[in-house]
């Protein structure tokens, strides 16, 4: 069996109290590698209940270097782009892919209207040389992807065309959707769509929901999918992998039928029992993979990408 290893060092970051916008949870980080840093964007919860953006950076991929007291984005903007929000619960979950010039992300927008919360996918993106230049202004407006009345989340853009079209990955309950779009700008066919390729398991331990980790990785044997699941019979949050056809990521090559990462230590049991990522990159041979732990903390793991691919080959 094929497991990550979690850096002894975990958890890499925590809460900062003295930051009321990020002072009870830091957690399930999007990530994006640009030159030799690797940029952390993570999703924090202060006093008002409302989650905003943080960015941490590391050279080594386990140590930070810096981490801004100030977050990059916030919802302001966000709860401009649906006049029927009544009260905004700001970012959850972001997910970050280069494409060109642009660093993309995708994330969802939790929206309490009336007696009722309501999930659905945004999309914005800066240009590689703003964010670097950490020009936070720069972010394009938002847009709402997802169709109203559809609970609708853990959605990214893949990092290359495919038969000539963008593709989505997203999550309607309980399963993960891929969809295919022939512009981001989402004039002429303004929702997410397409259908559920990827499904639950029965008897599993993924057998309640599923839904994407980071962006698929790109390998010379298909796309590589870290997702997590919960499980029906204890509630917890795990990871796994599957390989899905480099042409054709509709179609599974190989799941792997245990989990590659599952809560264990007290970072990630300290009142909920998660393991959630958003975002990983590749160094060499090793995918550093970056997750929420408990829905409070951020950890790091590691694991070989040639070990993981032989392993779901062989399913």
């Amino acid at each position: 069996m094929m497991k990550l290893k979690k850096f002894e060092e975990n958890p890499i970051l925590l809460p900062r109290p003295y930051n009321p916008w990020e002072s009870r949870a830091v957690f399930n980080p999007g990530v994006v590698k640009i030159g030799n840093k690797i940029y952390i964007v993570y999703r924090a919860i202060g006093k008002e209940d409302v989650s905003y953006l943080g960015l941490a950076i590391t050279k080594d991929g386990f140590n930070i270097e810096e981490r801004l007291d100030i977050p990059i984005e916030t919802p302001k903007k966000h709860c401009e782009i649906d006049s029927e929000i009544h009260r905004h619960k700001g970012f959850e979950d972001p997910r970050l892919t280069i494409i060109g010039d642009k660093i993309f992300m995708l994330y969802t927008v939790v929206f309490d209207i009336g007696s009722r919360l309501s999930a659905r996918v945004g999309l914005t993106s800066i240009k590689i040389i703003d964010f670097v230049g950490r020009k936070w202004n720069k972010w394009e407006d938002p847009k709402l992807i997802s169709p109203p009345g559809t609970w609708d989340k853990d959605a990214c853009l893949v990092e290359r065309k495919i038969k000539g079209k963008y593709v989505f990955f997203h999550r309607i309950l309980p399963n993960i959707w891929i969809d295919f779009v022939e512009s981001l700008d989402f004039k002429k066919n303004p929702w997410l769509g397409g259908y559920n390729y990827i499904n639950v398991r029965p008897n599993k331990w993924d057998d309640d929901r599923i839904g994407i980790s980071g962006p698929p990785i790109y390998t010379k044997d298909g796309w590589l999918l870290i997702y997590h699941g919960r499980s029906s019979k204890d509630g917890f949050y795990r990871l796994g992998a599957m390989l899905l056809d480099k042409y054709n990521p509709t179609h599974i090559i190989g799941r792997l039928d245990y989990p590659i990462l599952e809560p264990e230590k007290w970072y990630e049991r300290d009142g909920m029992n998660v393991v959630f990522s958003c975002g990983h990159v590749v160094l060499g041979k090793e995918i550093f993979l970056y997750y929420g732990a408990s829905d409070k903390y951020v950890g790091v793991a590691t694991g070989n990408i040639d070990d993981i691919l032989s392993e779901l080959i062989k399913k």
